[in-house]
């Protein structure tokens, strides 16, 4: 069996890699709930195209987004149990992993690395 990336089960690792991915490639926004249109002008200058637009490229349609079944339960697992279901913030959350930069990553957020194509459903092997 494959095992589980680092981020995944490791907290600071996860957070240096987020970190890496706010700073080189503009992850976010900070609240995807909320509009952002600053953001989103921003994305969309980035990409070239307008921010209607631009907030469709989020990393849950990503390439590099996977969602698999092993990889969801790798975040599920690293999570812990602390008295919660930890399915229920891989749910909440729409969590999958980063391929680019290696960390828990949230559906609704995006980057400057998004690429066309995604998610990642399924994992070849070997």
């Amino acid at each position: 069996m494959v095992p589980c990336p680092p981020a995944t089960q490791n907290v600071a690792t996860n957070l240096l890699n987020r970190s890496k991915a706010i700073r080189v490639a503009g992850y976010g926004p900070a609240n995807p709930a909320m509009p952002n249109p600053e953001f989103w002008r921003g994305k969309a200058a980035e990409w070239g195209t307008t921010p209607a637009t631009a907030r469709t490229m989020r990393c849950g349609n990503c390439a590099a987004f996977n969602v698999s079944p092993r990889m969801k339960t790798c975040i599920a697992r690293g999570a812990g149990d602390e008295g919660q279901n930890p399915w229920d913030f891989v749910d909440a959350g729409e969590l999958g992993y980063c391929m680019a930069f290696h960390f828990k990553c949230a559906a609704a957020r995006t980057c400057s690395a998004w690429v066309v194509g995604g998610p990642v459903r399924t994992e070849r092997r070997g």
